[in-house]
């Protein structure tokens, strides 16, 4: 018995091992087929609506392909337009964060000297050294970009599968026999309702979170609010870090901006509390119900995702396991896997029962 349960473990681990090369090497294709799966979640109730007021599927699928197309142009195009000036500014800035950190550390070494201690300087200017800033931030807004270009893949991947969508209940009801078909078609409904509704009011979190945090560092004259706008709005779909991080990146770029303290501990002080507000206030009430995951297993998956898909993994992340652990919910053999996956148990805590 103890040698099948170390083979099955060891079965375990190489199929993990194997999925995860295989997500590695496919991510030109599976990064963009995942975005395409969640976004047909979110426009599926525009094609419902519309069949059943008798409207063609094509026109349906041209409804929508007008709808993304032009979300995707305005917003690309208001970023294109942020992004040039942004890169062109960008060694001016680092030259001011190097001379920051210069006099920061030439502060802490006379300290040192003052208590009798000798600095090695070896150490210090090597790691705080960010003369590399430049071409880091701008491989991340290559890499944005590159991203962009494939929406013509993800669109393309979207309309197929709002395409085959709406008769999936008819397929599995003529697959399998009647009494395992009504239970997995409702399966698949309670998923697909479960992880929409999910998706759609994160989704509008997050783009009320990117509309404040543009808003508040418009008004106190922080450069390029947009792009910290549209930053916010992708690092809200990662909890507790993105919050930070979206707090972070404005305050440290408006040290380096004005020259006293006044407007970058507002912008700290603002954001801060539109993240608190928006987190803790607006999206418990607005959200039929709670994800109710593991904060280790949220660190677990953006630390697997981040490493498989980049930034963009770790956006996706926790919409990922939250699709998981809503399909264990629902199956019942796989429902102790959500417990689990769970940080409390009970009725209220956002669990459902299996069918």
């Amino acid at each position: 018995m103890r040698f099948n349960n170390l083979i099955l473990i060891m079965l375990g681990v190489i199929v993990v091992f194997i999925i995860g090369v295989i997500l590695l090497e496919l991510r030109a294709v599976l990064l963009p087929f995942v975005i395409a799966l969640l976004l047909s979640m979110i426009f599926k109730p525009i094609v419902v609506q519309l069949q059943r007021r008798r409207v063609p599927m094509a026109v349906s699928l041209m409804v929508v392909l007008l709808t993304f197309s032009t979300v995707l142009f305005l917003v690309g195009l208001a970023l294109y337009a942020t992004i040039d000036p942004f890169v062109e500014q960008l060694p001016y800035y680092q030259a001011r964060l190097n001379a920051m950190i210069s006099g920061l550390i030439a502060m802490t070494e006379g300290l040192l000297l003052r208590m009798g201690i000798a600095p090695e300087e070896v150490a210090w200017r090597q790691v705080i050294d960010l003369a590399s800033l430049t071409p880091m931030v701008t491989s991340g807004v290559g890499t944005f970009i590159s991203f962009v270009s494939n929406a013509v893949l993800v669109l393309l991947f979207m309309l197929f599968i709002l395409a085959g969508s709406g008769g999936l209940s008819v397929k599995v009801r003529t697959a399998f026999p009647d009494a395992y078909a009504s239970r997995i078609a409702q399966v698949i409904v309670n998923v697909d309702r479960q992880v929409r509704q999910y998706l759609i009011t994160k989704t509008l979190i997050s783009l009320g979170t990117g509309a404040l945090t543009w808003l508040v560092l418009l008004i106190l004259g922080v450069d390029f609010p947009l792009i910290w706008g549209f930053i916010a709005f992708l690092l809200n779909y990662i909890p507790n870090i993105g919050s930070m991080i979206a707090v972070l990146f404005p305050f440290v770029w408006s040290l380096l901006q004005f020259e006293t303290f006044t407007v970058p501990l507002l912008v700290l002080l603002l954001l801060g509390g539109v993240q608190m507000i928006m987190g803790n206030v607006i999206e418990p009430k607005i959200m039929a119900f709670s994800l109710n995951l593991s904060p280790l297993l949220v660190l677990m998956s953006l630390i697997f995702w981040g490493w498989l898909w980049g930034i963009w993994g770790m956006v996706l992340a926790v919409p990922l396991t939250g699709a998981i652990k809503i399909f264990f919910e629902n199956v019942e053999p796989l429902a102790p896997l959500s417990v689990l996956m769970s940080e409390k148990t009970g009725p209220g805590r956002g669990a459902y029962p299996p069918l």
